[in-house]
């Protein structure tokens, strides 16, 4: 999960989840009767139920003898009312009719931007911020807002530069430095990415979900004690949070202390049996300790949460595998593809189930359409051009010697998996047996690579 978040409207947050005060300054036009004073009072309350306060908007804008700033706000408060409550289209009619009132409400663009953006529409969505802060310079949360459509759109240097903006004229709020953490994520400037969640954290020490970003950062860098720390914070803070609880079975999950994992993903599931990640999480520890039944009954279940959930594809692809089932694995595989076209160990794993059903010319054609040819030389591209026949076996383990010794130990290992499959494919038996059984050794136990291992040992030893 990138801790970019979506666009914040001037009364609520997109996709925080939280509240965000920022109504229009504007004086309300005098009232004639107390009624419409309580009414236009009452809209302009943010602490009342989304229903509510749509209620008492609506209520509001029947009055007569309202000014046209008066409806501007109006619609404006109703429009985040509408968006609070997921209607998105009626938001977005009310922000038309506010801007359509007072063509200087800075504050209704920002949030009609903010509702496009959440839309996908993210250039209209930034045309309207433009707007927002031409009419209002000062206005922090259209810069804030504008940086997060940039970096969707993937313009770093624009998105770190206005979430400067955004912290330079609104330093005590937290969401700002939250959005540009995920600028720095993106630009894999992690230490600053976790100085800025810090300082967020710093400003308001009680948001669970600021402890969750840092800790998914520590992930990034494994530095698992402190992201265990920052989801066990998370956890104290909100006892139902079943993403932190998820979060964190996923790091014992890398620390390979599978029954903490279990325990975790199995707190959250209690708290929210929709989780689709952590029913996979638990898939996967579940592989790991060979209960395959238990982990296919965990992907099957994730997948029918969330059908576009790719990760879950795959490893039920991985335990298919195992399993010797290469049909089977194959059509998860070709899901996985559909979802996550960019991930080039859906293509490896999808060539070698395809090639040991006894497609081997398929499977070439199929891997050299897929092959990462913008990152050749990039790890695994090196396995991609040995199954494709320009390379050899000492090319590929000597392109695995590149990065940190955590990056080098996980390639090394990849490297003995997939040579060995190479071999196999050869029915050079003795090379792939003794690859295989360095690949058990030495990969970490949560990846493909050491089930696959593992499974084919098991095979060769029948």
């Amino acid at each position: 999960m990138k801790i970019t978040q979506g666009p914040r409207t001037g009364c609520a947050g997109i996709a925080s989840g939280r509240t965000l005060l920022g109504l229009a300054a504007w004086t309300l036009a005098a009232a004639s009767t107390a009624q419409w004073k309580s009414d236009l009072d009452a809209c302009a309350r943010a602490s009342l139920s989304a229903e509510q306060r749509a209620e008492v908007c609506t209520k509001a804008l029947q009055s007569e003898g309202l000014s046209p700033q008066d409806q501007a706000v109006t619609y404006n408060n109703r429009g985040v009312a509408w968006k609070s409550k997921g209607d998105v289209d009626r938001a977005i009619a009310d922000y038309d009719r506010a801007v359509a009132l007072d063509p200087r409400f800075a504050n209704a663009y920002n949030n009609r931007g903010a509702a496009l953006g959440s839309k996908g529409d993210l250039d209209s969505a930034i045309a309207n911020f433009d707007q927002a802060i031409r009419l209002d310079p000062k206005l922090a949360q259209a810069y804030d807002n504008r940086g997060v459509a940039l970096l969707s759109k993937g313009d770093l240097d624009g998105a770190l530069k206005d979430l400067g903006e955004a912290i330079r004229l609104d330093p005590q709020t937290d969401r700002n430095y939250l959005d540009r953490a995920g600028a720095w994520e993106a630009k894999g400037e992690m230490g600053k990415a976790v100085a800025d969640l810090s300082e967020a954290i710093r400003i308001n020490p009680t948001h669970e979900d600021l402890f969750v970003a840092r800790g998914l950062i520590w992930d990034r860098q494994r530095n698992t004690t402190r992201a265990i720390a920052d989801y066990a914070e998370a956890i104290r803070l909100n006892p139902r949070f079943a993403e932190a609880y998820n979060n964190r079975c996923n790091t014992w999950l890398t620390k390979e202390a599978y029954d903490q994992a279990i325990a975790d993903c199995s707190e959250a599931i209690r708290i929210d049996p929709h989780l689709a990640p952590a029913r996979f999480n638990r898939g996967v520890a579940w592989s790991i300790a060979n209960e395959y039944a238990k982990a296919k009954a965990e992907f099957d279940e994730a997948i029918r949460l969330n059908p576009q959930f790719a990760p879950a594809y795959k490893s039920r692809a991985a335990l298919y595998f195992y399993q010797g089932q290469f049909e089977s694995a194959q059509s998860d595989l070709a899901q996985a593809a559909q979802l996550r076209r960019a991930d080039p160990y859906v293509a490896l794993w999808r060539f070698l189930a395809q090639a040991r059903a006894g497609q081997a010319e398929a499977a070439a054609r199929e891997l050299a359409r897929s092959a990462p040819e913008g990152a050749r030389g990039a790890w695994p591209a090196p396995v991609f051009d040995l199954y494709l026949g320009r390379s050899d076996p000492a090319s590929v383990f000597k392109a695995a010697q590149q990065g940190d010794a955590d990056v080098q130990r996980d390639q090394q290992c990849e490297a003995a998996f997939y040579v060995g499959q190479w071999h196999l494919l050869r029915a050079e038996k003795g090379s792939a047996v003794r690859l295989f059984e360095d690949a058990q050794r030495n990969c970490r136990k949560s990846f493909s690579e050491s089930g696959g291992a593992r499974a084919e040992l098991d095979r060769m030893a029948k």
